[in-house]
């Protein structure tokens, strides 16, 4: 078999296609809403497991956002407080931090993940 062949085959057929079918299969199977989700509630874990050593911004805002979110839960009053929280800026930052650590996730393990992507993608076409 010739290898540069199959692997030109390769990126014509498939990848002109892989990043829409990737995006697709994220999309149906809520990938980064379930990631984000299970991300951010483990951080906030982390943060308050840290917080008697953390700074006192981190012990202000969780001890500003628990009573708020324990309120809300008890008066059903979710909406109020996320329009509380994006009227307050949190919503912003929030995604500012949370697209920036992402972000540095993704440039610290670029090389690894592109071995996983390109291990799958050769899986997957030798198994026809």
């Amino acid at each position: 078999m010739d290898i540069d062949g199959w692997i030109e085959g390769a990126k014509q057929s498939v990848l002109g296609s892989l990043e829409q079918q990737v995006y697709e299969q994220a999309t149906m199977n809520n990938l980064v809403d379930t990631a984000l989700k299970a991300l951010v509630e483990a951080a906030v874990d982390r943060v308050q497991v840290q917080a008697p050593m953390a700074s006192g911004v981190a012990s202000a805002l969780m001890g500003f956002l628990q009573p708020l979110v324990n309120a809300a839960d008890q008066l059903g009053l979710d909406d109020k407080i996320m329009e509380l929280a994006s009227s307050r800026g949190l919503d912003s930052a929030l995604r500012d931090r949370v697209l920036s650590g992402l972000t540095r996730y993704l440039q610290d393990n670029g090389g690894r993940l592109m071995r996983v992507a390109l291990d799958a993608l050769v899986k997957k076409v030798a198994q026809g």
